[in-house]
């Protein structure tokens, strides 16, 4: 997919930081953000790249086409964790299954080399981090997804911190992710706009495998809610 000049330049303010430098991934789908329902949500992007100011406009397109992300970032994609693995099976089960171009995105779009830098940017209050924050909002908010899911008991804890007071209909704070995968809808979350979302939880989509065969009560939920 070629993103429009307008939708560029929204997402050039997305990516680029103070210095006109790419840090950050605001999302990544195969296909129209738009016309996405559905939100999977990791703690932060994978994998980290370093993208070159000049390949810029086709970088910005491979977040909306994943055969040029493919192509552009292929020894990158080689040494992904299998959660992120995971993460791509969960996107083809969805758009084999469900019909869903599933939008990848991130509690803090920020790139991070490792949870251990992103830690020390949290504790030294740095903008940079807080700028992660605030893309991750400002992509949410954009696309409207009608579901949300958070994957991983990481990613939870950092949606918790962020977004708890928010939260409508939410009282099941001392739950495992394993057993609020279970649930179904966990919580509401109501956006700028007014339109609500729904929010799911489950654990690291490191154990989805190929077709999710563990995560039968999960993929029900999801498919009731469509």
């Amino acid at each position: 997919m070629t993103v429009s000049t307008g939708f560029n330049k929204k997402i050039q303010k997305w990516v680029l930081n103070e210095h006109g430098e790419v840090a950050f991934q605001p999302f990544k789908v195969d296909g129209n953000p738009y016309k996405s329902k559905i939100f999977l949500v990791s703690s932060t992007p994978e994998p980290c790249l370093s993208v070159d100011p000049h390949d810029l406009r086709l970088h910005i397109d491979s977040l909306a086409d994943s055969a040029i992300f493919q192509e552009l970032y292929f020894d990158e994609l080689k040494s992904s964790s299998r959660e992120y693995k995971g993460c791509l099976n969960f996107v083809a089960w969805a758009k084999e299954q469900l019909g869903e171009n599933v939008v990848l995105s991130y509690i803090n779009c920020l790139y991070t080399e490792s949870p251990q830098q992103l830690k020390l940017l949290k504790k030294q209050n740095d903008p940079i981090y807080h700028r992660g924050l605030e893309v991750s909002k400002l992509v949410l908010n954009e696309f409207s997804p009608k579901i949300l899911i958070v994957q991983g008991t990481t990613a939870w804890k950092y949606f918790l911190e962020r977004f708890e007071s928010q939260l409508i209909d939410f009282n099941s704070k001392d739950l495992t992710v394993q057993q609020l995968e279970s649930i179904g809808t966990v919580a509401k979350l109501q956006l700028e706009n007014g339109d609500v979302v729904n929010i799911l939880v489950c654990r690291s989509m490191g154990y989805f495998g190929k077709g999710g065969t563990s995560f039968t009560e999960f993929k029900n939920a999801l498919e009731q809610l469509l």
